[in-house]
């Protein structure tokens, strides 16, 4: 094991400042997979948070124990009915799905086109007072109930595990504008919007951002926890021109991580897909404040050539690597990511998204392990 001179929270710290730590940390995300480790049933797992949070701080233990807590629980913290994302339908473990199956988002269009001079009118928060409602078959106020009774079971796991010294990266999260509206109108239908009616879905964007923004600063405050957690995904070079993302993607990617940090708060930058194409652009943000989390997709190694004296880097051991490899594999690749996406510092070893449910745990812990025991000319011994 490499000699530690520092604790967990200086080195994840250390790593978003772009420096070289003792070296390179590691922070997990997972959810799904410490509840099939533990033979719990999914359906179990997001009934009760709690039996979430045991198996999880049970599988933490096992693995040996790691620098950073992407998510604590399977709770998204939210202070209010007040939301900065989608409302998405899910195929719910227990009910829609077997007891065991995965969590997963079911893509189908809860939003019209009708809906979009609503938003223009009212911003995003008074369209969702009716909006929400609408969609889930709840009121205001059991919404509301529940997000504080949830947020409440968040903010004590999360005080517990910076008692150990493990950071909890997520404090409050967002989508931007076109993520929401995707999700909202379905990815096709959407698509079609951002090329027949342009003028209208940037309306409605200049109209959503400052609600968003000022929900997940009213999330941090609550929480006490100075990390946003932003997934991105269907803004990406791999489905839209440049030129969609240069008029009704960037900006508004901009204008929030610039109000986070002027709020004082780390933005995690959760890109799934190929953003490749999109990387020269988060030159543009605020440097050390961001992270570039990368789910296998976007080629690391180019990123690192872009932002290597920008901003810190995160991931992206591929879930096929972790379900079906074996440890030598994912050491091997571990080694890879160490020896050149962490010259220099700016680096956070990681999974590509979530852990993969269907990890095999010898897998996981090969990559906890390869950053503790990986010597290199970058961390020696």
């Amino acid at each position: 094991m490499l000699k530690e001179t520092m604790t967990r929270k200086e080195r994840i710290i250390s790593a978003v400042n772009l420096k070289v730590p003792d070296r390179v940390p590691v922070a997990m995300w997972m959810i799904q997979f410490p509840l099939r480790y533990k033979g719990i049933p999914q359906s179990l797992g997001y009934k009760d948070p709690v039996v979430t949070i045991k198996a999880l701080t049970d599988t933490f233990h096992d693995l040996g124990g790691y620098d950073g807590q992407i998510q604590g629980d399977s709770i998204w913290p939210s202070s209010s009915w007040r939301i900065s994302a989608a409302p998405t339908p899910m195929h719910r473990p227990g009910q829609e799905g077997e007891e065991n199956e995965a969590l997963q988002a079911v893509e189908r269009e809860i939003m019209t086109v009708e809906d979009y001079d609503k938003i223009i009118a009212k911003g995003w928060n008074g369209f969702c007072e009716e909006f929400l409602p609408r969609v889930t078959g709840r009121s205001l106020d059991k919404i509301d109930a529940s997000q504080k009774k949830l947020l409440k079971v968040y903010v004590e796991d999360a005080k517990k595990w910076n008692g150990i010294d493990v950071p909890v990266m997520f404090g409050a999260s967002t989508c931007d504008c076109q993520m929401i509206l995707s999700l909202c109108r379905s990815f096709s239908k959407f698509t079609f919007d951002l090329y027949r009616i342009p003028d209208k879905v940037q309306a409605v964007m200049d109209a959503m951002v400052d609600d968003l923004i000022q929900n997940v600063i009213n999330d941090s405050r609550a929480t006490g926890i100075p990390w946003v957690f932003f997934p991105l995904e269907r803004g990406s070079g791999a489905y839209y021109s440049l030129k969609i993302w240069e008029r009704l993607g960037y900006p508004y990617l901009k204008r929030m991580v610039d109000a986070f940090v002027a709020e004082g708060l780390t933005t995690i930058l959760h890109f799934d897909t190929d953003w490749t194409l999109n990387l020269p652009y988060l030159r543009d943000l605020p440097r050390t404040k961001c992270i570039c989390e990368l789910d296998s997709k976007t080629d690391i190694f180019k990123a690192k050539k872009i932002l290597k004296d920008h901003m810190c880097i995160m991931g992206d051991v591929p879930a096929s690597l972790l379900s079906l490899g074996t440890p030598e594999d994912v050491t091997a690749y571990c080694e890879k990511l160490i020896d050149v996406v962490g010259v220099g510092g700016g680096f956070i070893l990681s999974t590509g998204c979530e852990c993969p449910i269907d990890a095999k745990f010898e897998n996981v812990k090969a990559m906890i392990d390869t950053a503790k025991n990986y010597a290199c000319q970058i961390f020696p011994q």
